[in-house]
C-alpha cells in the first residue's frame, strides 16, 4: 500500500475548514459512492433523552453502525438494571428500524459496563458482558460468549476491498486509575508499569490481528481517547506505558492504513499524530449522541486538528477503496455537517 500523505491540496482543504463547526449549512445526503464503505459511529447515549439521529443515520445507508461505548447509562451493580436499559434502547422505534437495515457492532465504556470509570475491579463484569452481547444479538456460539472481555473484529467489504474493525475492550482488564488530589484534577498518570489497560491476552490478539490483516483500512475502536493526552478525564495517557505500547504497535505496522475512533468525552474532535516522516495517525472522537459538554470552554490537546464540536453529534466515515482515502464527518441533526476531514493515504 502507498504511504499516507497529507498532500498540499489536502492540507489546504483540511485547514480551510477550520471554522466549519456547528454553524455549517452543508449537509450529507444519500449513500456513499460505489467505491466506498461507509460506517456511522457514536457514543454517550441516554435512553430517557430524545435522540434525533437514528432516522438520519438510516437515510445515509452505512454498511454498519459502530457503538464506541456508553450505549446506555446503567451505572449499577444490579444486572437487571443494565439489562433493562439495553431493552429500552432496543425498543426505540427509529433505532429498531436502523438495526433491521444495517449491521450494528459495539464495545462498551464505563456507563454501560456498569461502573463510572470502572475497570477490572467491577464485580459484575461477567454478567454485564453477557448483557452487552445479548443487546448486540451476538450468537451463543460466538467466541465472545466464553472469553474474558468483549474485544472482537468485523470485516466489511465491497468489490474494491475491505475495512476491518478492531473493537477494543478498555474496561474488563484495566487497572485502577490514580486520582490527582494534589492538583484538584480527576486523574494523573499511573507510572506503575505492571498495570494494564488491555490485558496480555487482548494485546496478543490485537498484535496478531494487525500483523495478519489484509484489509485496505484498519479501524481501531477505543472507547477512550488515544491521542489527546492533557485533559483530566479518562484517556490512554492515564496509563502512559500502555499508550506508548499502542503507538509503538501502530508505528511498527506503519505500512498499513490505520485510523482510531473513540468516544466518551461528550465532545467531538479530530486529533492527529505523526507516526513517520510521511504518515499521520488520526483519532476521530465522536461523542455524544444525546447529550454533550455544552459548557465546554476549552482544554489543551496538542494533537487537535480544527476545532472542538460540543453539540450532540454522530460520526460518518467513508473509506474510498479506489482513491485510498478517508472522509470523516461530524454530523448534527438533519444531516448537518458540523465539521469534516479528508485524508489521502
Amino acid at each position: 500500500m502507498k504511504p499516507f500523505l497529507f498532500t498540499l491540496p489536502i492540507l489546504l482543504l483540511a485547514f480551510s475548514c477550520a471554522n466549519q463547526t456547528k454553524n455549517s449549512s452543508s449537509t450529507l445526503e444519500g449513500k456513499a459512492d460505489q467505491y466506498s464503505i461507509r460506517i456511522a459511529l457514536g457514543s454517550c447515549n441516554k435512553v430517557d433523552q430524545i435522540n434525533v439521529f437514528w432516522d438520519d443515520i438510516a437515510e445515509q445507508y452505512p454498511e454498519a453502525f459502530v457503538w464506541s461505548g456508553d450505549i446506555v447509562y446503567a451505572d449499577s451493580d444490579d444486572i437487571t438494571v443494565i439489562q433493562a436499559e439495553y431493552s429500552k434502547q432496543k425498543e426505540i422505534k427509529a433505532y429498531a428500524e436502523l438495526s433491521e437495515q444495517t449491521q450494528i457492532f459495539g464495545t462498551w465504556d464505563d456507563h454501560d459496563y456498569g461502573k463510572n470509570d470502572g475497570g477490572q475491579e467491577f464485580e459484575l463484569k461477567e454478567e454485564s458482558q453477557q448483557a452487552l452481547l445479548d443487546f448486540l444479538d451476538v450468537p451463543q456460539e460466538d467466541d465472545r460468549r466464553a472469553q474474558e472481555g468483549v474485544y472482537t473484529s468485523h470485516i466489511l467489504e465491497n468489490d474494491y476491498g475491505t475495512v476491518e474493525l478492531l473493537m477494543l475492550d478498555t474496561r474488563y482488564f484495566r487497572s485502577s486509575l490514580v486520582p490527582d488530589t494534589e492538583n484538584g484534577r480527576r486523574y494523573k498518570a499511573n507510572t506503575d508499569t505492571s498495570t494494564t489497560l488491555l490485558g496480555e491476552k487482548q494485546w496478543s490478539w490485537l498484535e496478531e490481528k494487525i500483523e495478519n490483516s489484509q484489509a485496505n483500512f484498519l479501524v481501531i475502536v477505543s472507547s477512550i481517547q488515544l491521542l489527546s493526552n492533557q485533559h483530566q478525564f479518562e484517556k490512554w495517557e492515564n496509563l502512559p506505558h500502555e499508550r506508548e505500547r499502542m503507538l509503538a504497535l501502530i508505528k511498527r505496522f506503519a505500512d498499513k492504513n490505520i485510523i482510531v475512533v473513540s468516544g466518551d468525552r461528550h465532545i467531538s474532535e479530530f486529533s492527529s499524530m505523526s507516526i513517520g516522516t510521511q504518515k499521520q495517525l488520526i483519532d476521530f472522537t465522536s461523542s455524544g449522541l444525546t447529550h454533550s459538554y455544552s459548557s465546554f470552554s476549552g482544554e489543551p490537546n496538542p494533537f487537535r486538528l480544527k476545532e472542538v464540536v460540543s453539540d450532540p453529534s454522530y460520526g460518518i466515515i467513508d473509506f474510498n477503496l479506489k482513491e485510498n482515502s478517508v472522509h470523516a464527518y461530524m454530523m448534527g441533526d438533519a444531516k448537518e455537517v458540523q465539521q469534516e476531514l479528508k485524508v489521502n493515504y
